[in-house]
């Protein structure tokens, strides 16, 4: 089966899976002395890769590096999306960890149909 329902779930465990690997590169970085500006900053590289290899992999069968600047376009898109709407919410009166538990589900659908219709997609199809 392979259908939409299966796919969003197949994105959603990467995303776990993603988020693991996220944590655990930092972890180690910052284990291993690192100072915590370049732990973050290089497991944030190691991890915007991971995650283009991860969800064109696993969840759409596409990992060409021509996929590439789309996919760094989106990611920054939902990122400023996420930090946009997360200021509303806590200039709004809510808590700022209530607000991005309200926001995950939001993000992860608009994630998922963001990378399946502009990131991971033929050309000329939409």
């Amino acid at each position: 089966m392979n259908g939409p329902l299966t796919n969003f779930l197949r994105f959603a465990l990467t995303g776990l899976l993603n988020t693991g690997f996220g944590y655990a590169s930092y972890a180690v970085l910052v284990l291993t002395g690192m100072p915590l500006w370049l732990a973050v900053g290089a497991a944030t590289v190691l991890a915007i890769v991971f995650n283009f290899y991860s969800y064109g992999g696993l969840v759409f069968g596409k990992t060409q590096k021509r996929y590439m600047p789309a996919f760094l376009g989106f990611y920054a898109a939902l990122g400023l999306a996420n930090y946009l709407a997360l200021r509303a919410l806590t200039h709004a009166g809510v808590g700022p960890l209530l607000s991005q538990a309200i926001l995950v589900p939001l993000l992860a659908i608009t994630g998922y149909l963001g990378m399946r219709l502009l990131v991971f997609r033929e050309k000329g199809s939409v």
